[in-house]
């Protein structure tokens, strides 16, 4: 079983309701799958997982003026820039405890 792609994949789920669903703690459980999914990332995608956190935090207002739809695509991208982040701290974090030898 891929434990990686199912907690990735719930992370996502998360993201797509809290956008339509009020979800109590929803920012807390983002935070907490996107570690999860950090940790169990490859620490050779360490890059590509901050440039991906860096580059959702930045598309997330742009689509704010479009009508009808564009606060819905707002708050899925700032979810999804939250969970990206939390996972680049969790990858960041596995790279601390190998290059410390632990």
């Amino acid at each position: 079983m891929d434990y990686l792609k199912n907690t990735l994949r719930v992370g996502l789920l998360v993201v797509l309701l809290t956008a339509f669903v009020e979800i109590p703690y929803a920012a807390a459980i983002i935070a907490l799958l996107g570690l999860a999914v950090g940790v169990q990332r490859d620490t050779g995608d360490l890059v590509r997982t901050f440039v991906l956190a860096i580059g959702l935090s930045i598309c997330a207002g742009a689509l704010g003026e479009i009508p009808a739809v564009g606060g819905y695509l707002t708050d899925i991208l700032t979810s999804a820039a939250a969970l990206a982040a939390a996972s680049a701290v969790g990858v960041l974090g596995k790279w601390v405890w190998e290059q410390a030898g632990m």
